[in-house]
């Protein structure tokens, strides 16, 4: 994971996931994988962080306490429209197969939805079309 091009490592994402230990393996894949991961437990902590960085990419849960994933993915949309800057991709994460949910976040421009749990290498692949774009 260490040959990552100079470009990738300075890319900064916002993960946000209301499970403790996914969030902390998440952190550790991404700041392996030569990422700046900026971590959240759920909705409301990554609204209030997101002005902070000028992030690169959107890793959400869906079904979170409070604000879940499919209002995350609104209001980045919403902040990223008011500030005049182009969408920032979003990978949806979820450990629930729910086809009416990824219908949803489709028809929101999501392209990339991962199940938990995933391969490494999926995951990698999925960050890198994602940053891609």
């Amino acid at each position: 994971m260490k040959d990552q091009t100079v470009a990738a490592r300075k890319k900064k994402i916002l993960a946000i996931d209301d499970d403790g230990l996914v969030r902390k393996t998440l952190e550790l894949l991404l700041k392996e994988a030569g990422y700046e991961p900026t971590m959240a437990a759920g909705g409301q902590e990554a609204l209030e962080l997101l002005p902070q960085k000028n992030f690169d990419l959107v890793i959400t849960d869906i079904r979170m306490p409070g604000i879940d994933g499919l209002q995350v993915i609104q209001a980045v949309r919403d902040y990223c429209g008011g500030m005049k800057r182009s969408v920032i991709p979003t990978i949806v994460l979820t450990a629930y197969k729910d086809e009416p949910i990824r219908q949803a976040v489709a028809r929101m421009g999501v392209k990339e939805f991962l199940l938990k749990p995933f391969k490494l290498e999926e995951f990698l692949k999925v960050l890198e079309r994602s940053l891609a774009k």
